[in-house]
């Protein structure tokens, strides 16, 4: 608008806004400062949701940088706008299996195909992506623009590549797409297992005071930016023993993993913190006990093989003040020199060997003893 500057108009959806705010706006990915403000057609120092505002706005872009149905944010954004979305339908005429649309959202007009799910839930792809939250209303109409074929509400932003037609996953969907309100979507979305705090709250369109008040309400599991809920970490648990049992039938010899490779092996796929958090629970309640770094089930004995049992009596004798090389020791008592490393070896991780020797540290440095 000459002579005033950076001016964009719009309605506010959510939220409120004050002369000085710092907003981020989409197109070009960079943050505004509010300097003026109208709502509804009256200049006023603050504006809020359903209003018809229009913003003069200071900040590192030009005119020509933004487009129509870009987004004025109260914070940057922490993700990508959307390529993929599921939807519950509302059916003005029938659709069919990828079939090529207009899709309408606010002021936003993409192209993009529909997959049909099950019901009225369906996966809307976009050509070019969109800003959208959880509810957001959306139009559908032909490739050919000249009528309307139905409108749609965003279910969930997080559509998965594979899997979207499972039964259990369309149950899920279906509950989903009937929640209430917030704290109805989270235990939902709980359901399957860890809750990214950030991805939700953009999705639900809650700022940090509303997430806190949101999951102070439960007795979550939280560590950094993602929540578990009870009954998903009881799961977790289960696996953590169930592989820390399987470890200990296949390795009678090992006291157990580290705590790193526990998490690898029982949940690989899972946010590392929480694993890891959940872990160390299992030792403070005495689950898992902790030996000089390796982890084990309460009841279970690590001890030398029958073989490995015949090697350290012969070799145990020997340890004193003068450090020894594993291959002197095998020579000198007539081992097999792989043998007398998996004797030495074992006996390490039991604390077996004497601390004043000092083939500790030979054997612990050539043998990688530390947990992984």
């Amino acid at each position: 608008m000459k002579g005033a500057g950076l001016v964009v108009t719009g309605t506010a959806l959510s939220g409120e806004v004050k002369v000085g705010d710092t907003l981020w706006l989409t197109g070009v990915d960079t943050s505004m400062r509010v300097r003026s403000l109208h709502a509804q057609n009256q200049p006023t120092d603050h504006a809020y949701a359903g209003q018809r505002i229009a913003l003069n706005i200071v900040g590192d872009a030009e005119k020509e940088q933004l487009n129509r149905g870009d987004w004025l944010l109260s914070d940057a954004p922490t993700g990508e706008a959307f390529y993929r979305v599921i939807v519950s339908l509302a059916l003005h005429a029938p659709l069919s299996q990828w079939q090529p649309l207009h899709i309408h959202h606010a002021a936003s007009h993409v192209t993009g195909r529909v997959s049909l799910l099950e019901g009225a839930l369906a996966e809307l792809i976009f050509d070019t992506p969109l800003w959208l939250a959880d509810n957001d209303r959306l139009v559908l109409r032909d490739i050919s623009a000249r009528a309307t074929l139905a409108g749609a509400r965003v279910v969930t932003l997080k559509a998965p590549r594979r899997g979207k037609r499972k039964p259990d996953y369309l149950q899920w969907l279906s509950t989903l797409a009937a929640a209430q309100d917030d704290s109805a979507a989270l235990a939902i979305h709980l359901e399957r297992g860890a809750v990214n705090l950030p991805d939700f709250g953009w999705a639900r369109q809650l700022n940090h005071p509303g997430m806190r008040q949101l999951i102070e309400q439960h007795g979550f599991i939280q560590a950094g930016d993602n929540l578990l809920s009870a009954p998903v970490a009881a799961r977790w648990q289960r696996k953590i023993l169930d592989t820390l049992a399987t470890y200990h039938q296949q390795h009678r010899d090992e006291p157990g993993p580290g705590r790193e490779r526990l998490r690898r092996m029982a949940l690989p796929m899972e946010d590392e913190a929480l694993a890891l958090m959940l872990i160390e629970r299992m030792r403070d309640d005495g689950l898992i006990h902790n030996h000089h770094g390796w982890l084990h089930l309460p009841d279970h004995k690590a001890g030398f093989s029958d073989e490995q049992q015949a090697v350290w009596q012969k070799v145990e004798p020997l340890f004193g003040d003068e450090p020894w090389w594993v291959r002197d020791l095998a020579r000198e008592t007539g081992t097999e020199e792989q043998l007398m490393r998996l004797a030495l070896r074992q006996a390490a991780q039991q604390a077996s060997l004497p601390r004043s020797s000092k083939i500790g540290t030979i054997v612990t440095i050539g043998l990688s003893l530390s947990p992984i």
